[in-house]
């Protein structure tokens, strides 16, 4: 059973479950969307060169996905399901020290910025094409995972994001447990001010959904991390949109306050949750 199949199921049956204890359906389509956005991102290398046949070989043994034809000048270009995947090399670091700048955003990793100053090479990745952002983000997920797997992967970056080879490689893991792995998908953004702690997103608008800022917390930084990562969660595997004046909670108790506004730490309107 290939990886696809464990989040597709007969429309009548089309259920997924989580500790939130709630049965909704996948997702199909995200509403107001007229397109489904291309999904890419960069995988940094050690080396000047990449290792195509050990790529094609973890796509296959992970994602059951079969490559025909061996790169051609640096590239591969392939179709799953009606998306178009593209894998092409380039055998120059990324430049202006982009990357390096945005590791001080990403406190989970705290030596980034010393680790991807190595890199040599990097690999674009990019899946356009696909019927919903989910497809899109499994597919990108699993091929971007068999990347990081080589030797020379050093780093996946998408920006804000900067994240461990290994790191990206275990969570791409909850694929094959039916999970998806969302922190892989969307950035959060943490700072605090005399006012309190505060967080933010970026990746929530691919699916359709206003990114979400929680402003001047009485929370810990940890705290508000692992809220926010809760909120991403039900968010994109519920498929639900946030809307103006509704509550939110995790709880029977906890009614969280929703609010739309002009974003402070995102460019276009975000929703403010008050925890």
């Amino acid at each position: 059973m290939g990886i696809f199949d464990k989040f597709r199921k007969p429309k009548e049956e089309s259920t997924s479950t989580s500790a939130y204890d709630h049965i909704v359906p996948m997702p199909t389509a995200v509403p107001n969307q007229q397109e489904v956005p291309m999904v890419l991102g960069f995988a940094l290398l050690s080396s000047e060169t990449c290792d195509w046949s050990s790529f094609i070989d973890n796509l296959h043994k992970d994602a059951e996905i079969t490559i025909e034809n061996q790169p051609n000048e640096e590239n591969i270009v392939f179709e799953v399901e009606g998306m178009q995947v593209v894998v092409a090399h380039m055998p120059a670091p990324i430049p202006n020290r982009e990357v390096e700048e945005c590791c001080k955003y990403n406190l989970l990793w705290p030596e980034a910025e010393q680790v991807v100053a190595t890199h040599r090479s990097h690999v674009i990745v990019s899946v356009s094409g696909a019927p919903n952002p989910i497809a899109a983000h499994l597919l990108f997920t699993q091929v971007v995972s068999s990347m990081m797997q080589l030797n020379e992967a050093l780093a996946f970056y998408m920006a804000p994001m900067v994240v461990s080879a290994e790191s990206y490689v275990e969570s791409a893991q909850m694929l094959k447990e039916g999970e998806l792995p969302v922190q892989l998908w969307v950035f959060i953004g943490l700072y605090q001010n005399e006012q309190g702690r505060c967080s933010y997103t970026r990746g929530l608008e691919r699916f359709g959904k206003y990114e979400i800022e929680v402003i001047h917390s009485e929370h810990s930084l940890s705290e508000v991390f692992e809220f926010t990562m809760m909120v991403v969660d039900y968010v994109i595997s519920y498929n639900v949109s946030l809307e103006q004046g509704e509550t939110i909670g995790f709880s029977e108790e906890q009614r969280l306050s929703l609010t739309v506004s002009q974003g402070i730490a995102v460019e276009n309107d975000s929703i403010k949750v008050g925890y």
